[in-house]
């Protein structure tokens, strides 16, 4: 089941969070915990993600699977 959700995201070499992209968050791979942010792969793209909504996507993702 694809379960898409809209966050905040910056792109690999760039350094100012400026798009808001729909993810599914099952299909996040090589994922790379910081303080602050979170990087990870979608769909071959390099990302980054800030660290408490990425922890909230998380979470939300997890409730809507149970």
């Amino acid at each position: 089941m694809a379960i898409k959700k809209t966050v905040f995201v910056r792109y690999e070499g760039e350094t100012v969070y400026r798009k808001h992209i729909e993810i599914d968050p099952s299909k996040l791979t090589n994922i790379l915990k910081l303080p602050e942010d979170v990087f990870a792969t979608v769909d071959g793209v390099r990302i980054s993600i800030k660290r408490d909504e990425f922890e909230q996507l998380i979470k939300e993702h997890k409730q809507i699977l149970k």
